[in-house]
């Protein structure tokens, strides 16, 4: 398994680590801290946020206990719980140790197992690493090992994965580690990271998108890909994060080639209902409504506040039917219709009960 980090479509190439000390030296600094404590804002390099990878879920959390972990790095801050360890030698390791209740969800999650597992994985997989000299394929850690009396974990990192921690120089995604940590799904917690910092409304294409979770060549048909994996990791994110997403698809023709997604903040368990309101507010419905599909809802009879208050409906239609197409047909009988807009309404919130009625 080979992660791939691009920068403007080359390999990547790191700058040296601004922080490497003598051998086995542990960070100096005026500040103290014991570490003890994951609910904490973490800048994460952007670099690493759109890398290609598929990491599970436990290994996603090794990695974010390396971000952790360089975070306390970039503020000087000294480890003096004796739990967490991090030493540079004069090679370019870097040598991490901290206790194995780091890598769980929480007091029970005793999932131990899996951690063990998670950091086999993550000492097969690799990177690749090339500049104008050299071209090396290296392991995201390695000896990795736990100390079964005191639960300690420890293991090395590459000074080249520990620098793309480290390397902002194409930004960087700041999050809560505590909600990343909840979050189940290893496609919820991208998703968080790629949105928590998300101001403006971003498209991705279905094939980036393949790319970027490493699932080219799973879920075939892109409705498969979109349920397993985008659909379901905004159901969590309502759930569990104070940062989720709505996203409205991009079709060429009748086939769907981009999301647009669109970053919703809000306080509560789940704001799902409100997202439309939220995009109506700050972008507005010509931000998800195309042309033609705009077209055929004003020929129908919708003004701009039929549109605007019927955009949450317009975008389940457009995730779940092919919208124009069945515009077309509601546009072609609602002539005879006393009501045009209604019967166009409930003839589309019939076809979406019949659609999911058929996935349940």
């Amino acid at each position: 398994m080979i992660v791939i980090f691009f920068l403007n479509q080359k390999y990547s190439t790191f700058v040296p680590s601004r922080f490497r000390l003598m051998e086995e030296q542990q960070i100096l600094s005026s500040q103290h801290s014991p570490l003890t404590t994951r609910g904490r804002q973490v800048v994460q390099s952007y670099i690493a946020t759109t890398a290609m990878y598929d990491f599970n879920v436990y290994e996603k959390r090794v990695m974010y206990n390396l971000v952790r972990l360089a975070q306390s790095q970039i503020e000087g801050v000294v480890l003096t719980d004796n739990l967490h360890k991090i030493c540079h030698d004069m090679k370019g390791y870097v040598h991490v140790t901290l206790p194995l209740s780091d890598f769980l969800a929480d007091e029970e999650d005793k999932n131990h197992r899996r951690v063990k597992d998670a950091l086999k994985s993550l000492h097969r997989k690799t990177f690749e690493y090339l500049d104008d000299d050299v071209w090396e394929c290296i392991s995201i850690i390695a000896l990795p090992k736990i100390a079964l009396h005191s639960r300690q974990v420890s293991f090395i990192v590459d000074s080249r994965v520990w620098d793309v921690l480290l390397d902002f120089s194409r930004g960087f995604s700041r999050y809560d580690i505590e909600v990343a940590f909840r979050l189940e799904s290893c496609y919820s917690m991208r998703f968080y990271e790629l949105m928590a910092c998300q101001k403006e409304p971003i498209t991705y294409s279905i094939d980036a998108l393949r790319r970027i979770f490493k699932l080219e060549d799973k879920y075939a048909f892109t409705k498969d890909f979109i349920k397993r994996v985008v659909e379901s990791s905004k159901i969590e994110l309502d759930q569990k994060s104070p940062v989720s997403f709505t996203y409205a698809p991009v079709k060429d023709g009748k086939r769907i080639t981009q999301l647009i997604f669109f970053p919703v903040r809000f306080n509560g368990q789940d704001s799902s209902d409100d997202d439309h309101r939220v995009i109506l507010r700050k972008y507005g419905s010509s931000a998800v409504l195309t042309a033609d599909e705009r077209r055929f809802l004003e020929e129908i009879g919708f003004n701009e506040s039929g549109i605007n208050n019927n955009l949450s409906l317009f975008m389940d239609c457009q995730r779940n039917l092919d919208f124009i197409y069945e515009l077309a047909l509601i546009k072609g009988k609602c002539r005879t219709k006393k009501n045009p807009c209604g019967w166009c309404i409930r003839t589309l919130t019939g076809k979406l009960a019949d659609k999911k009625s058929q996935r349940a």
